[in-house]
């Protein structure tokens, strides 16, 4: 037999009588070919690709933003649980404070910086030494803000040894890039802190100061 291209030998029978010899030329025999993307497959292909990118990086932003935003709202609903229920077991006045540097309380700044939470002995309302720290955050991602609107002070929330509040308040959690979806935490002069996608009055809510 000879290499690749060549005859191939074989024999038949062919009835009686002496074997016949034949032979098949590989040459004949053909072969699959292989086929590619033509020009308007192609641009197909791409249009595709470009529609499904079109509607999924919105859709991955605003999921992003969602989970973002509900990291912040459950991370100040639970600081706020906290200091009410410090304030109950210690039998003394629990502070809330924006804290623009995790060290102290800030009088400048906002929200989204941090905040720290602290006995209050002496009810003047600064950390004073002696006054033992009960938590703090770091704050928000960047890019997301935090307010606070309230009857009195902007600065801090105070807790009362019965659990309630001295004031009424609603810290809004925005994303500037998706403004409607928006959340806030209402808190009313029980002490709970609940969630919503309104305000204290039900009116929509909105990005800014």
């Amino acid at each position: 037999m000879e290499a690749d291209g060549g005859p191939a030998y074989g024999t038949a029978a062919a009835g009686p009588g002496p074997e016949r010899l034949f032979f098949v030329s590989l040459r004949q025999v053909p072969h699959s070919r292989t086929r590619g993307f033509t020009l308007i497959e192609l641009l197909v292909t791409l249009a595709v690709v470009t529609t499904l990118l079109t509607l999924g990086v919105p859709a991955l932003q605003a999921t992003v933003s969602t989970n973002r935003l509900a990291t912040g709202v459950n991370g100040l609903v639970g600081t706020l649980a906290l200091a009410r229920s410090e304030a109950v077991k210690r039998n003394g006045d629990v502070v809330v404070c924006q804290s623009n540097d995790g060290l102290t309380c800030s009088r400048k700044g906002d929200w989204r910086d941090g905040w720290r939470v602290f006995l209050d002995r002496n009810r003047n309302r600064l950390q004073d030494a002696g006054e033992p720290t009960l938590a703090q955050s770091g704050g928000l991602v960047e890019g997301l803000q935090l307010t606070y609107r309230a009857f009195g002070s902007r600065r801090y929330v105070v807790y009362y040894p019965g659990g309630t509040t001295r004031t009424n308040g609603t810290f809004t959690f925005c994303d500037p890039a998706h403004p409607e979806m928006a959340r806030s935490v209402i808190l009313t002069k029980s002490g709970r802190p609940r969630r919503s996608d309104l305000g204290a009055s039900g009116q929509a809510l909105s990005c800014g100061p």
